[in-house]
Order: structure tokens, then sequence, then C-alpha cells
């Protein structure tokens, strides 16, 4: 059924009307009547789109919550690791504090360089790299010791 109604517009939006009522419709009703039934898809959509994005919005905050729960929880269980390792080898070494500073620089050069990831089998490859220099170079000094000559005997 079909109503009858008037509307005022302004000279300008008149002008407008008649012109795409001419080009794209029957009658300028008909335009008239499409126009509003966009306008009114548009305010509709509009208003799904907000709610879509508040729901979105919503699930993602609680999905990243769920994400630094287990994160907390992981690296609290990490840090009692450490602890517990800690707590052994101060048991077993008298370290100085200036050789803990030196371990310190060192460990964060390493964990820089792996980018956080620890590596057992690489932590105890370069351990005993470094043990065989110190060797070398021991012996290299014990080596000298002995070849040395004395000129003056």
């Amino acid at each position: 059924m079909i109503k009858r109604t008037s509307i005022s517009l302004d000279e300008e939006t008149y002008q407008l009307c008649e012109k795409y009522a001419e080009e794209n419709s029957k009658s300028r009703s008909e335009f008239i009547a499409e126009a509003i039934q966009h306008y009114v898809s548009d305010l509709e959509l509009g208003r799904q789109k907000n709610i879509i994005a508040e729901e979105l919005a919503s699930e993602i905050i609680n999905g990243s919550e769920a994400g630094v729960t287990k994160i907390s929880k992981g690296l609290f269980r990490y840090a009692v690791e450490v602890e517990m390792i800690i707590m052994i080898l101060s048991q077993l070494a008298n370290v100085s504090p200036e050789v803990m500073e030196i371990y310190r620089k060192e460990a964060v050069k390493n964990v820089r360089r792996t980018r956080g990831k620890i590596n057992l089998d690489d932590l105890i490859s370069r351990n005993n790299l470094e043990f065989a220099e110190q060797r070398i170079s021991e012996n290299s000094v014990d080596c000298e010791e002995e070849n040395f000559i004395d000129d003056d005997e």
C-alpha cells in the first residue's frame, strides 16, 4: 500500500533529486523511496558494524588476558627453576661479587645473542671450548717455562 506524504527541500537538494530521478528512476517518488531505503540500510549496517566491532574487541581482550595469564604462569615456573639452580650453585661455589658481575655481563651478552633462547647443548659446548682454550693457554705458559733458556747460565 502506498502512502502519500509531502516533503520540503532546499533548492539545491530539489535539483539534485530531479536530476537523479530522471536518470535512474521512473519517478521522483520512486527515487526518494529508494534513497530513503538506502539511507536506512546504511544506518542499520553502521549499527551492526558497531555491534560486531564491540564483540570482536571483547573477544580480543579475553584472548589477550588468557595469553598473558599463560605467559605469566610460565615465567613464574621458569623463575622458580632458575632460583633453585642459583641456590644449588651458591652452596657448591664461593664466588666473589666481582666474578658474579663478570658472569652477569657474559649472561646478558649471551641472552641477547640467542634472543633469550636457552640451549643447554650450546652452553655446554661453549663452556667446553672456553675450558679447552684455558687449558691450552696454561699449557703454552708451562711449555714456555720448561723451554726457557737462561743465557746467563
